[in-house]
């Protein structure tokens, strides 16, 4: 059915209509409050109002809200970089149109565009200027009697458009800095500070308390985790002031707010330099694009909560599936291995696929690939080998150096001792839309030390980071790992790959090189996760690359070496052997004539009798009555016969004669 949009065409001034910063939103439930959540209009995926790659234009969002209904709405989005600013009245609209007294003047000083929140109980004004960098972003209890709350914004935030424009507006939107310093001032009465006064310590001899820190518990917080940073100054402290700027962000301070907290930061943990308020502020901004307004807010970390979705909601939210990064094998977001045994090839199979997305090309004349940046990370070659590789592949390929001189970045990671866990730093530092693929060189050398690769939960919770670092930089990964051991001919593809059998399953695609029956030929094989079933192919080696051979047959794979061949005359049948029992046993070896065990035992070896059996038999014999042990001194042995031994006195070695027991 769609939405009416009349309202947003007709009145959306033109200023903010041709900036490419629009988004749709939706009303979500999120963690127990009804929240206008963004989505980006070109892709269906959540948006965000600092990640640029997720906004559209206008004529987009509003094509997107019309003919989707599980769209609420449309958003602008403010940023440092436009010329913006805007005030949420909230709860300040009545019954026929009245407007608060606190509101009312307000909006007497202020001629610019304003008109209806969606939830027509509110009013937005949109007013040219910049938000002094004492003011808040909210303010509570605006008059006297406690009435009255207001939002403002002029960068990092989105606000909701209606076009419902309010009677007696301006139509345009104006400028209005003045009016907005001195609400400001009137909102957030400052204390004067001499220009360009210090505001983080100097690094030496500090003996200074630390700066009271505001009522609210987010600065608080925001400095516990200012002072949990393990990040070394590498020479002025600018990194570290960045790094703490980015925590300013992520407990949604105001700018005086970050101000007070850097300060006290900066006593507990002196800078090398002083940092005026103008350098501070420049860093803010700086992490405003890096990371997520509030993210370190989310009430319930840890606590799981049912999102479940209607199917009719999700065919809304994702009418089509992701973009290929290469067709028929991989998608944005997903994660595929790339295995073989080693020293087999497979990293010089990884630079051509790096090439081939580089330039947009084919890989392996097959499969299309979706042009973007690639990154390598390399922690098997040094820099040197990475130096001398890529152009060769690039010179198989015909591709001149310069195309791809800007288009693909490597880092040779070997020795840093570098694991996936330390990585997330790492791409937390690169800004989302940079890569469209990364390629892990080798997977086995990035698992954490200490770490079972046997271990089904373990290599699970790896491949969870991953895609947390694809979902992040939007992009795709390819990991290349190593086959476990012995034959692969046998094995269907998802069991080719060292480690844990969940190192298949949790990636998007599986790609394997197994020996063919040909010398030099190899079949690569996928099994795939959102692509219809791939069809195994053979590939030649043609140094330094791999190249599509066709009249072989892809399932004539090397089978397992044979065994060496029994000799002839092992296969004779070999002699029934008798099945020995206490009857068998005291005929063959027992006699009336009485003998030693040793004697009898040693006969009984030599006619196949293990000494245990052959004992056990005997004493079996002994217990049936069938053998009848003989003694005589106590330095002579035990002898056993089929009778038993007479009563009579028997010669002894001394030559006396000696009565036997009665």
């Amino acid at each position: 059915m769609g939405h009416d949009t009349t309202l947003i065409m007709k009145n959306t001034p033109q200023c903010l209509r041709i900036l490419p910063q629009w988004l749709v939103w939706r009303n979500e439930e999120v963690k127990g409050r009804l929240t206008k959540v963004p989505y980006d209009a070109k892709t269906g995926r959540k948006a965000s109002s600092t990640d640029p790659s997720t906004w559209t234009t206008f004529e987009q969002a509003v094509e997107a809200f019309a003919r989707n209904d599980h769209y609420d709405g449309v958003g602008f989005v403010f940023t440092a970089d436009d010329p913006f600013c805007s005030i949420d009245l909230d709860d300040c609209v009545g019954d026929n149109m009245s407007v608060a007294p606190w509101a009312r003047e307000i909006m007497s000083k202020f001629a610019s565009y304003t008109e209806t929140s969606p939830s027509g109980t509110g009013l937005k004004i949109y007013l040219r200027g910049r938000k002094p960098d004492f003011a808040q972003c909210s303010k509570k209890d605006i008059d006297p009697d406690g009435y009255g709350e207001l939002e403002l914004y002029d960068h990092a935030r989105y606000f909701a458009v209606t076009g419902d424009l309010w009677p007696g507006s301006a139509t345009d939107v104006m400028d209005c800095q003045t009016a907005l310093d001195e609400l400001c001032a009137r909102l957030w009465p400052q204390k004067e500070q001499p220009a360009g006064a210090s505001v983080l310590p100097p690094a030496a001899g500090q003996t200074q308390a630390p700066a009271q820190v505001h009522s609210d518990d987010r600065v608080g917080r925001c400095l516990a985790a200012m002072l949990k940073m393990k990040v070394a100054d590498k020479s002025d402290g600018s990194h570290r002031l960045f790094a703490a700027a980015c925590r300013c962000v992520e407990h949604d301070l105001t700018d005086t707010e970050s101000l007070v907290c850097l300060k006290s930061y900066g006593i507990l943990r002196p800078f090398p330099r002083k940092w005026s308020a103008e350098e501070v502020l420049m860093r803010l901004r700086d992490a405003e694009r890096k990371v997520e307004w509030g993210e370190a807010l989310a009430e319930g970390a840890g606590v799981v909560l049912p999102a479940y979705k209607t199917v009719g909601r999700l065919l809304a939210d994702y009418p089509e599936l992701r973009r290929p990064t290469i067709h028929g094998l991989l998608r944005e977001g997903e994660t595929g291995n790339l295995i073989s045994a080693s020293k087999k090839g497979k990293s010089w199979l990884a630079v051509d696929l790096a090439l081939a997305v580089a330039t947009g090309r084919l890989w392996l004349g097959t499969f299309q690939t979706a042009k973007g940046k690639v990154l390598i990370l390399d922690n098997e070659l040094h820099g040197e080998t990475s130096a001398d590789r890529i152009p060769r592949v690039a010179e198989a390929r015909l591709i001149p150096l310069p195309e791809i001189a800007d288009q693909v970045c490597i880092e040779n990671m070997r020795g840093r001792l570098v694991d996936l866990f330390q990585l997330e730093s790492y791409f937390g530092a690169i800004e989302p839309g940079t890569f469209t693929l990364v390629i892990l060189d080798a997977f086995y050398r990035f698992i954490p030390k200490g770490t079972d690769e046997n271990d089904n939960g373990t290599v699970a919770h790896l491949y969870n980071h991953i895609d947390r670092y694809a979902q992040h930089l939007n992009c795709s990964f390819v990991l290349v790992h190593h086959s476990s051991k012995g034959n692969q001919a046998s094995k269907a593809v998802t069991d080719v790959g060292a480690g844990a059998g969940s190192q298949s399953r949790a990636a998007d695609t599986h790609l394997v090189l197994r020996p063919h029956q040909q010398d030099g030929v190899v079949v690569l094989d996928a099994a795939v996760r959102s692509w219809p079933p791939v069809s195994p192919m053979c590939l030649e080696w043609v140094y330094p690359v791999w190249n599509p051979v066709s009249g072989l047959d892809p399932t004539d794979l090397r089978p397992e070496r044979p065994r060496r061949k029994p000799k002839e005359e092992s296969k004779l049948p070999a002699p029934a052997q008798p099945q020995w029992d206490t009857e068998k046993f005291v005929g063959a070896f027992i006699t009336a004539d009485a003998r030693p065990r040793a004697v009898i035992l040693e006969v009984a070896e030599k006619a196949g009798l293990s000494e245990r059996r052959a004992e056990a038999l005997l004493k079996r014999a002994v217990e049936m009555g069938r053998a009848f042990p003989w003694k005589f001194a106590s330095n002579q042995p035990v002898r056993y016969a089929t009778v038993a031994q007479p009563l009579i006195d028997m010669p002894v070695s001394d030559g006396k004669k000696k009565r036997k027991r009665k």
